[in-house]
């Protein structure tokens, strides 16, 4: 199928922010809302976008975080920074929940430093290794996301519903300079709200390659929570969030 270099050009935007609306594609390729609005109909025709009120978004297959195994190879002195801050604020006896992403399942070897860890979590892939390690550990139920070792749905929040832990670790897939967190899968947004609600101390852990993007369904606001840990600076954020890096 034919997809002139415009469309091309779309594609590559909606690679890099996951969602973008109709005028923003307009401003960036130099062109009207209605040609843009033409392309997204000839891209959504081909199976490589989806339209929104507003926008459009890649499919899900383009959207769609990747497996575990290999967000585990992907910033991996980033993330290993990131988890040794963060072990700052764990002590012996706490309940600690980590969310099913790989920047959190880095704290694992922290976390077997303490005595008395109770470790709930939604990856079956960071419950096994938190075994391994020793860590009472409790994997919280519900369906597969995606294909995936990461679990969600209404199973899972029912189970989070009912804890009220020391402390959440969690991550997304953007932060935006406003301190809007957002992520492309919204099973996994749902669960993540109950996580927070369920949490005394909630702690975005979150790499710099994530800085300045946006997905689809937004999460939360950065000033919600309580502290993110990043590894760099990111110098344009507005939020007023404490930060640790």
């Amino acid at each position: 199928m034919h997809i002139s270099e415009r469309q091309q050009q779309i594609l590559k935007i909606l690679e890099k922010e996951t969602f973008t609306t109709v005028q923003q594609l307009a401003d960036s390729t130099f062109t009207s809302p209605s040609s843009i609005r033409r392309d997204l109909t000839v891209l959504q025709k081909q199976g490589l976008v989806s339209r929104t009120h507003g926008g459009a978004t890649l499919r899900a297959s383009g959207v769609q975080a990747p497996a575990l195994h290999s967000r585990m190879s992907k910033n991996v002195s980033e993330k290993r920074k990131i988890a040794k801050t963060a072990s700052s604020l764990l002590h012996d006896d706490m309940s600690v929940m980590l969310d099913g992403s790989s920047t959190a399942s880095f704290l694992l070897p922290y976390l077997a430093e303490h005595k008395n860890i109770i470790l709930f979590t939604n990856s079956m892939t960071t419950a096994i290794r938190a075994i391994e390690l020793g860590i009472t550990t409790h994997c919280l139920g519900g369906k597969a996301v995606l294909g995936s070792a990461v679990l969600a749905g209404d199973d899972t929040c029912r189970a989070v519903e009912k804890l009220y832990v020391d402390i959440l670790f969690f991550s997304s897939q953007c932060l935006d300079h406003c301190g809007v967190i957002s992520d492309s899968t919204e099973e996994e947004n749902q669960l993540r709200r109950c996580m927070l609600a369920c949490a005394k101390r909630t702690v975005l852990l979150c790499d710099s390659d994530k800085f300045g993007k946006r997905a689809l369904f937004k999460l939360t606001d950065l000033n919600s929570l309580d502290i993110a840990i990043f590894d760099h600076h990111y110098p344009e954020l507005t939020a007023t969030c404490q930060i640790m890096i």
